[in-house]
């Protein structure tokens, strides 16, 4: 049952701070469903919703809201037009501090692209699809109001940014009163000791802080600041790294690392820093590259199947030397804009390479036996069909057109019962299925 006091919260961020939702994103299908959560399900207003397109339209309704005294929650699309949004979340959460709550919308990503946003400054992070019940629970997580504890956390901050750090450090004390050993409380002790001069005092708050959550970086982060501000470079650099192991797509902290090295005079541990910089912001210009060309073969797919072929191998090239499995929906592409060509063989060649990327990828086995069957090489369709079933048992579940594929497979191969309960299976996804009504007649059984 759904938690009642989500639903609460969230209504209380719109009726007590003025709230209002900021989305950034081009996902027509996330933009209805969170208007229509908001309305259906909390009878929040339509207008508390505001929509923009580009980042350019975003900074300017964010600069009309805050005239407004509007306490704005952002959604931002984690990739926009092709360009990754990280900066902007970076941007948004330095600038604009506590004034405003910012949600990374995404697909599926790696631990590693999660983390990195985290520590960049986003509040929230949704990976879509989403029902709108964990919709709710995620705004509700976001926004809710804190209680003491967070309250003396926000002034305590307050005190820091109007440089009165010996009232932050009161404030710090009264949090570790009630949480002792509070990783945030010891972080902001720190900040207040480090505000008033009493720098080793400070790095024993932020190393307690460390010790008390090893996912928690900022202090890692302070730590870091303190040594480099002290010239202590190996410290600084040694800080440095931990955090690279934990956070490793930050460029910017690589090439600290690098130039770290390079005061103290090595020269080939600077270039290691220096070069995965390079690479890891390589692939980030190299990955839009590769969704502009994917978007555009998509869209060409069904009246030119020849220029999406083109387009997709031009993606496919661009990342040639850094191929990982996020390319194995591209090659699937390829290979069904081949064989919509007719060119089943070379299909079969896109889709092999695919399999040394991702070698237990049941998709790619069924793929493989679809092109075999439309060049009528049945045996071989069904001895890659029977490896794709044996690594993906359910994968006629996903929709009766794949399990009426898998039936004529298996009836071209000689094996009626086989082919029989799948077109059954065919019909039990959806009863009108003309296709599986006909192969059922033809073989002379009941539906």
């Amino acid at each position: 049952m759904k938690n009642k006091q989500y639903d609460d919260d969230v209504r209380e961020f719109v009726a007590l701070t003025n709230g209002v939702f900021l989305v950034l994103s081009d996902d027509a299908v996330f933009n209805k469903n969170l208007r229509s959560t908001l309305l259906r399900h909390l009878t929040i207003k339509d207008e508390c919703v505001h929509n923009v397109a580009t980042i350019e339209a975003l900074h300017k309704e964010i600069k009309l809201l805050r005239s407004k005294n509007h306490k704005l929650l952002i959604f931002i699309e984690r990739e926009l037009n092709g360009r990754n949004t990280s900066d902007l979340v970076r941007y948004l959460k330095s600038d604009f501090a506590n004034e405003l709550f910012v949600i990374v919308l995404t697909t599926e990503v790696e631990r590693d692209k999660l983390v990195l946003l985290h520590e960049l400054g986003a509040d929230n992070i949704i990976t879509k699809p989403i029902s709108a019940d964990t919709l709710i629970e995620k705004i509700a997580f976001t926004v809710k109001p804190r209680g003491q504890l967070g309250e003396l956390m926000d002034k305590g901050r307050q005190c820091l940014d109007m440089g009165n750090p010996l009232e932050a450090a009161k404030l710090a004390k009264q949090v570790l009163e009630l949480k002792p050993n509070s990783p945030s409380g010891l972080l902001l002790m720190g900040d207040a000791l480090r505000g008033m001069g009493k720098r080793e005092e400070a790095l024993r708050a932020y190393t307690q802080a460390e010790k008390g959550a090893k996912l928690f970086l900022e202090p890692l982060k302070k730590i870091a600041e303190l040594h480099h501000e002290e010239g202590n470079t190996a410290e600084e650099v040694r800080f440095l790294e931990r955090l690279d192991k934990l956070s490793p797509l930050n460029v910017d902290r690589k090439v600290d690392i690098g130039t770290g090295y390079i005061k103290m005079g090595d020269a080939d541990k600077a270039k290691a820093a220096f070069d995965m910089a390079v690479r890891i912001a390589t692939k980030e210009a190299l990955d839009a590259v590769s969704r502009v060309t994917q978007t555009i073969a998509v869209r060409c797919m069904d009246a030119s199947p020849e220029l999406s072929e083109q387009y997709l191998r031009q993606s496919l090239n661009t990342r040639k030397n850094m191929l990982d499995r996020s390319d194995i929906e591209t090659f699937n592409r390829l290979g069904l804009t081949l064989r919509r060509q007719g060119k089943w063989q070379e299909a079969i060649v896109e889709y092999r390479k695919a399999l040394k990327i991702s070698p237990n990828d049941g998709g790619l086995y069924y793929n493989i036996s679809m092109a075999y069957t439309e060049g009528r090489q049945y045996i071989e369709a069904y001895q890659y069909l029977d490896r794709a079933l044996t690594l993906n048992p359910d994968l006629w579940r996903t929709g009766e057109a794949i399990c009426y594929n898998i039936a004529t497979v298996y009836r071209r191969y000689g094996k009626k019962e086989q082919a029989v309960d799948y077109l059954k299976k065919s019909l039990d996804i959806n009863p009108e299925y003309a296709k599986a009504k006909t192969l059922l007649d033809e073989l002379g059984q009941d539906r």
